[in-house]
């Protein structure tokens, strides 16, 4: 060995005095070299052999010749060497048999689901294991290293590639790390196991089945294998299920199982089969966010919509505002339906469940707007002066409002007393004075005329409310009058009683004198018999005169009456109607939120039955 090689030697531990004296050295040598000593060619060679050997990075100086003796560069050098090992071999000596590949899988999140795109993004650590026969070495020679790690692209790796992934590249989807190799010496066996670990973001293609949309569970599967080798070539295996340890849960969906399938499929191309490992993923959607952002603000806004049956008449007696009301409605709707279409793929096959519940809300909400417009029609009627008939006054002012705990209003109580017009002693009465008029019932020959004239007055043939007065002439004609005193209404400010129950009376007892007066040929009246009756006739003349004015006043009065139930009894019909159908749709609307809810429910029961 040389002076400069064992001087190399002793400044291994290089201080800044041990490098200075080297430096002296190396200009002795080279005023030697100079003087001839030694030739120059050799000189520059020697002196640029020891200028690569010094590395001064922070004042530290290392030597190659002694890096290259440690054993773990040795042990790379050495199971690297291109004499030894080919990347592009596939690692196994007996080349007729097949490379067995395991794999295993962790789920570490669900990035997103998208329902529109039909896909699944999802970040999982991959870890492939296999055995290299060609990475074969004995601890004990190089220091008792039994596994070291390795660059990736300076080894054989298996070419497993996902075959649903929607992004084909392969470095947008994982990231290579190195491997971990460990021998298999104390074994007995040849070669290294090899540990691949790299990290993935999958975006997987997935058919989501929206049926019971926001109640439905999906089932997404990987699709694993090797791209170019049949199962003679490389044997796929894995674990039972996916390690979800590590898995950070998600705000929108719950994973039910992750289990792992391994198949054999055969393919036109090739005689061998291929081996494919799936794992297939059940997750099920979480319906909270959609029953409080979509369904209830749904069912709320139609219930707020049916209401408008229960609102009363306007200033103007008229009800559109629950027409607008209604078209509002529907235009809220189809804005929410068009919020719920964005977040679903688009689909024939089938209508998803939210899907049916807004289209079942949308009908609701059409057809109460339809009768709402009937309802408006029913209350204008009472413009054309014609009552309601007696089956519809019986029916809906006796027993419909009864059930649906309508009290009738007061002032058309009053005209009722008032007009002796109730609808519950309508048809009895209107019986009594049929039978009347018979003569199976009393015989009084006047009940078949007041028969007649009270149809008259109160249908006057066709509905009408306008009575049709036939005011007689005669004097006899005031005892066909009311015995029954007329009250004072309410409506009409005109004191009627005094008036005719003081003409009544005074006709009374003018009649009632001549009556019990006895008719002597000796007496006045006797014998100034056209003198007094032409009296009496004077009187009587003036006397109907009067009474025939009460009569025409009387008719007008009643006629008013009769016009103002007229007009009550239609808005209360429209009242009864509208409660009747504020019933009828919020059972509906009811009905249908409960559906969705428990038809989703038993849609998971269903689910949970087959995953059990």
């Amino acid at each position: 060995m040389s002076w400069s090689k064992r001087y190399s030697y002793y400044c291994i531990s290089v201080t800044t005095a041990c490098l200075n004296a080297y430096d002296l050295h190396m200009s002795a040598f080279s005023i030697l070299a100079a003087t001839s000593l030694l030739t120059r060619t050799f000189a520059a060679h020697f002196i640029a052999d020891l200028s690569e050997r010094v590395d001064d990075a922070n004042g530290v100086h290392h030597f190659p010749f002694a890096y290259q003796d440690v054993p773990l560069v040795r042990l790379t050098r050495d199971l690297l060497a291109k004499e030894r090992y080919d990347v592009r071999v596939r690692p196994i000596s007996n080349h007729s048999a097949p490379l067995k590949i395991h794999i295993s899988m962790s789920l570490y999140q669900i990035i997103d689901v998208n329902e529109p795109s039909q896909n699944i993004k999802m970040n999982m650590w991959m870890i492939q294991k296999w055995s290299d026969e060609m990475l074969d070495w004995n601890p004990q020679e190089y220091g008792m290293i039994n596994s070291t790690i390795l660059p990736h692209s300076s080894l054989w790796i298996p070419d497993t590639y996902l075959y649903n992934s929607v992004v084909m590249s392969r470095d947008e989807t994982e990231r290579y790390m190195n491997v971990q190799v460990a021998s298999r010496y104390w074994e007995g066996k040849p070669g290294a196991n090899m540990s691949f670990l790299y990290p993935a973001i999958y975006t997987v293609t997935c058919r989501l089945n929206v049926r019971y949309f926001p109640y439905d569970q999906q089932n997404c599967t990987l699709t694993i294998s090797s791209w170019t080798n049949s199962k003679s070539a490389l044997d796929y295996y894995a674990d039972e299920s996916v390690n979800m340890q590590s898995f950070i849960p998600n705000e929108e969906w719950d994973v039910m199982s992750f289990k792992v399938y391994r198949h054999e499929y055969k393919y036109a191309c090739c005689s061998e089969p291929w081996v494919i490992i799936e794992a297939s993923l059940v997750i099920r959607r979480k319906p909270l966010y959609y029953v409080v952002n979509l369904i209830i603000p749904t069912s709320i806004i139609t219930i707020v919509s049916i209401t408008g049956f229960f609102t009363p008449a306007s200033t103007s007696d008229d009800r559109t505002e629950k027409i607008d009301l209604g078209i509002t409605t529907l235009l809220a709707m189809s804005i929410l339906m068009l919020m719920v279409s964005d977040q679903m793929p688009t689909t024939s096959e089938f209508v998803p469940l939210i899907a049916w519940f807004y289209l079942s809300i949308i009908i609701i909400v059409s057809i109460g707007t339809f009768l709402t417009s009937i309802v408006l029609s029913v209350q204008g009627r009472r413009k054309f002066g014609k009552m309601p008939t007696e089956i519809v006054r019986v029916v809906f002012f006796v027993y419909i409002a009864h059930w649906m705990c309508l009290s009738v209003p007061s002032q058309l109580l009053q005209l009722w007393d008032e007009l002796n017009d109730h609808p519950i002693d309508s048809r009895t009465r209107e019986t009594k004075n049929m039978g009347k008029f018979t003569g199976k019932v009393g015989s009084s020959p006047n009940h078949g005329n007041e028969t007649k004239a009270l149809r008259r007055r109160k249908t006057n043939n066709s509905g009408d409310v306008i009575p049709k007065t036939n005011i007689e002439k005669s004097p006899q004609s005031l005892h066909s009058l009311p015995q029954a005193p007329l009250k004072t209404s309410r409506w009409l400010k005109i004191p009627l009683n005094t008036i005719i129950t003081d003409k009544r009376s005074h006709l009374s007892a003018i009649d009632a004198s001549n009556a019990n007066t006895p008719q002597s040929p000796n007496s006045p009246r006797s014998r100034q018999g056209p003198l007094w009756e032409s009296a009496m006739a004077f009187v009587g003349y003036c006397n109907d005169g009067k009474q025939s004015k009460d009569k025409v006043v009387s008719a007008e009065v009643t006629e008013m009456k009769q016009r103002r139930q007229c007009s009550l009894e239609w808005e209360f019909l429209a009242t009864i109607l509208d409660r009747m159908l504020l019933i009828v749709f919020t059972v509906a609307v009811l009905v249908v939120t409960m559906g969705l809810v428990v038809t989703g429910h038993m849609a998971q029961r269903g689910y949970d039955e087959k995953i059990g």
